[in-house]
């Protein structure tokens, strides 16, 4: 039960593995599978929702129920248009290595479809992207722990 709310957890969209590797250790995984837990959770998501947003990009710009939420990506990712003009498919892990809210698997699959990455590229990128994020949040994660054990 506890994998499937990690993985669950780190599934979410702006929660990600951010919130979830830290609700595993909370929970008393331990560290590795916390983090590949989270990670697998997060990176479940990425193929599909390229694929989806690739075909239904329109429909999902348009309708009443996430047009809103899509919107709000757009404008997330439209912040980054300098980083992505300068580096590239290179933005996409940049942007999703660096673990803080709303820079996500899901916003940079947002971003991908924006500024037009080829969805192999954008899925690879993303996902060393989540690998990166990942490390980080467990070596901190870790230094918390370290801390209020003493």
């Amino acid at each position: 039960m506890v994998y499937l709310q990690v993985f669950f957890m780190s599934a979410l969209p702006v929660i990600e593995l951010r919130g979830g590797l830290p609700l595993g250790l909370y929970l008393g995984l331990p560290l590795w599978e916390a983090f590949f837990i989270s990670l697998a959770g997060n990176m479940i998501i990425v193929y599909p929702l390229l694929w989806a947003l690739e075909r239904l990009e329109t429909w999902i710009a348009a309708n009443r129920v996430t047009a809103p939420v899509y919107r709000m990506l757009v404008n997330k990712v439209s912040k980054k248009k300098d980083m992505f003009a300068k580096y590239g498919k290179f933005a996409l892990f940049l942007f999703v290595a660096v673990p803080l809210p709303t820079t996500g698997a899901w916003t940079a699959c947002v971003a991908a479809r924006f500024f037009h990455v080829p969805t192999k590229h954008a899925f690879w990128a993303i996902a060393l992207g989540v690998v990166t994020a990942g490390l980080v949040v467990l070596f901190n994660s870790y230094l918390v722990i370290d801390v209020f054990s003493r």
